[in-house]
């Protein structure tokens, strides 16, 4: 019982960074999409898009590895550390030797911004570095307030140069440095993390290096699948239909992204518990447990965000970005998909097979390459979307699979795939707003309220029973 406590707990600290930081990042859209352009806000998340590209493969994903034998070999935890570090700050450099290419009009203007976007990277590679640090010493609260502090400091001052001063793209790059050196800060000072920092040494760090690059590696290239399945039709739409055409797709996506708010707050907590509980006896009853009521609560979340689109649409996208709400309950159902594949990915990294992760991602990746290129002139952004929901459906079926020969997970098909018809007619339904759109939105919301009750019931009941048992053992 104590893992699904601890799980619990780890979901609530996580749940309140989640809330707190996010939220906080949702709640500046209208902030955005009011004061920018189409065009300069598509230069903003063109950034984001280039960054995540990036950042995997200049620091080789050494954070993720460097997590996971924190927790596996606390005892060498110093080498790991400071070989991550001296790692992620290489990997700076090569970023900043490399702002020349940002002038290719691929990037749809970027170039203009080449050191704001240096600056924003190296905060964002180490800030990101640090949390995994974090994570693999257990220090989860820090995590929580760390991010919160971050958040506040850049919505506070994206409120303040965005909107009161009219910086625009430049105030949006200043925003998010200083959140993100306020949060490595934190980390340095109040994490005590700087301890672990030496002198860098071939030599002496090869041996650590080697073992940290045999779990990383496989992740650098599904980074960069990872990636192409959800940030290469930027490019697409950029090159086929401009960069004012991206900036609608993004702002339309940020509302699907609270699909990443709940799975990021899942996912921070559940792969701690992963780690630690995975060569134990009843990992496929614990795995089995925990995704029922995941994937319920995706569920519910993804069903109702879809009917609630066109007001949360009238309120945070401004001005022509309204326009763009119809390819939004699509962007949802990709997103679910992606969240389940998510949740499959966890066995992979907890049992080191880290290729499987590669694979799977690498066919998604073909997938929405092949489909954006052909949807996306037959159906403008919409095909986009689509083509987004076809490779992460590939990917969720591809893990699936694998998944089954390392861990058992138990999962009620008949209710599962009833679900996920159900949004996905939602989907179709409110992106092609027949009549009574809404009306039919609200019954197949109604339908999935009751089938997901139906597969949570089991494994509520079992897990009140264990902690009821658990109470009288105390007693």
């Amino acid at each position: 019982m104590n893992k699904y406590k601890n799980l619990l707990v780890n979901i609530g600290l996580f749940t309140l960074n989640t809330v707190s930081t996010k939220l906080i990042t949702f709640l500046l859209v209208p902030l955005y999409t009011y004061f920018l352009t189409a065009a300069e806000y598509g230069v903003t998340d063109m950034s984001l898009t280039v960054a995540g590209l990036a950042m995997p493969i200049v620091t080789l994903s050494i954070g993720d590895a460097v997590t996971r034998y924190i927790i596996d070999d606390p005892a060498d935890k110093k080498q790991y550390i400071s070989t991550g570090f001296w790692v992620t700050l290489f990997g700076c450099f090569i970023v900043m030797l490399s702002l020349p290419l940002l002038d290719w009009s691929i990037f749809g203007g970027l170039g203009n911004y080449k050191w704001y976007y240096l600056a924003y990277f190296a905060s964002s590679a180490f800030n990101s570095y640090l949390v995994n640090v974090s994570r693999g010493l257990n220090q989860v609260k820090l995590i929580t307030w760390a991010s919160i502090v971050s958040s506040l400091v850049s919505a506070t001052l994206g409120a303040l140069l965005i909107g009161l001063f009219g910086w625009k793209v430049e105030g949006y790059f200043l925003s998010l440095i200083s959140g993100g050196l306020v949060a490595v800060i934190i980390y340095l000072v109040f994490g005590g993390s700087w301890r672990y920092y030496g002198r860098p040494s071939v030599k002496r760090n090869r041996i650590w290096m080697k073992k940290l690059l045999l779990y990383s590696i496989p992740l650098m290239p599904n980074s960069i699948f990872w990636w192409i399945g959800t940030s290469v039709n930027r490019f697409f739409i950029t090159s086929m239909l401009g960069i004012g055409a991206s900036g609608l797709f993004a702002a339309a996506s940020k509302i699907p992204n609270v699909m990443n708010m709940i799975s990021s707050t899942f996912w921070q907590a559940w792969s701690l518990s992963a780690f630690q509980e995975f060569r134990k006896t009843d990992t496929g009853k614990f795995y089995s447990n925990v995704f029922s009521v995941f994937r319920v609560f995706c569920f519910l979340v993804a069903s109702g965000l879809m009917l609630i689109t066109p007001w949360l649409a009238s309120i945070l996208l401004q001005k022509k970005f309204y326009h763009s709400w119809p390819i939004i309950p699509v962007l949802i159902l990709a997103f679910l998909f992606n969240v389940f594949a998510g949740f499959y990915g966890t066995v992979f990294t907890a049992s080191m097979k880290t290729k499987h992760l590669m694979t799977s991602t690498a066919a998604a990746a073909l997938v929405v390459v092949i489909l954006t290129w052909l949807l996306l002139r037959i159906m403008g952004l919409q095909g986009a979307a689509w083509a987004m929901v076809g490779s992460n459906f590939v990917m969720y079926i591809i893990r699936v699979v694998m998944a089954d020969d390392i861990v058992k997970i138990q999962v009620k098909w008949p209710i599962m795939l009833s679900n996920l018809i159900l949004v996905t007619i939602q989907a179709c339904v409110m992106s092609l707003r027949p009549p009574a759109y809404l009306l039919i939105s609200a019954m197949l919301f109604l339908f999935v309220c009751v089938l997901s009750a139906i597969d949570i019931y089991p494994s509520a009941r079992l897990l009140l029973a264990a902690a009821r048992r658990n109470r009288r053992d105390k007693f």
